[in-house]
């Protein structure tokens, strides 16, 4: 009996966890937006490139782009919302930073498997002077103090350096903008984040997992709505910026 307990919280902690990692969906396709916009678009400009669209199943993937819009104005926002209005910005920065301090064995990871050396070391001294220096990760130290800058990697973008295709476009339910690639780079990722990991019962890791992103969300509250307001068709709009976003990333040294 316990162990039937057992199994079935895990499973349903395994599928909470998914759905409290999709929160970061909508202001993560801002952010890609933004990164495309300021990057992207000059080097494509300069070299004439383009990101090739491959959207076969644009019609269902529109149906689920209208049900993640519903839930971000009608559960996410408000629920954000109400959140920055206790929790002053200061404070949401600084724990936005620790989250993010303690997602370092993926960042470490996924470098040393893109052979970037020189990134896996810069993210060992980020992670050593923000867990000791910046308090637990609560300030960035290391960027402010030593220069340090941040990067980004995920297990997606090694995949495609290791030569994977990216296969076509996908929108996921919850999740957003995806591909086949990057859809199994997110599950790697996840099974790399200490949260998953900690000898807690699920719920208290479920409520650590759906703070982060509500936090995150709430930092970031107006840029999905940018979006929208700025493009004739948001769906397009969601589309291109996350595949240039993702091709940028991609290409960076």
């Amino acid at each position: 009996m316990n162990r039937g307990r057992r199994a079935f919280g895990v499973s349903f902690f395994i599928f909470i966890f998914l759905i409290c990692a999709a929160l970061t969906a909508g202001p993560g396709c801002c952010r890609a937006l933004a990164a495309s916009q300021q990057g992207v678009e000059r080097e494509g400009a300069s070299n004439g490139s383009t990101v090739q669209v491959n959207d076969p199943y644009e019609r269902a993937n529109r149906g689920v782009f209208a049900f993640n819009d519903g839930f971000y104005f009608y559960v996410l926002k408000p629920a954000s919302k109400l959140y920055s209005a206790v929790v002053p910005t200061g404070v949401r920065e600084a724990i936005k930073n620790g989250f993010h301090n303690l997602v370092f064995p993926s960042r470490f990871i996924n470098f040393v498997l893109q052979g970037k050396a020189d990134r896996a070391a810069n993210e060992v001294g980020r992670f050593l002077i923000n867990s000791t220096l910046g308090v637990a990760g609560l300030f960035d130290f290391a960027q402010a103090q030593f220069g340090l800058q941040n990067h980004e990697s995920d297990f997606g973008q090694t995949l495609a350096l290791w030569g994977a295709q990216s296969g076509c476009f996908l929108m996921i339910p919850l999740l957003g903008p995806s591909d086949p690639r990057d859809l199994l780079g997110f599950g790697v990722d996840t099974a790399m984040d200490p949260l998953c990991w900690l000898p807690v019962e699920w719920y208290v890791s479920f409520s650590a997992e759906t703070w982060k992103f509500v936090n995150y969300t709430s930092l970031h509250i107006g840029e999905y709505e940018e979006l929208k307001k700025a493009s004739l068709d948001p769906y397009i709009a969601m589309r291109d910026a996350f595949m240039q976003y993702r091709a940028h990333l991609i290409s960076e040294r």
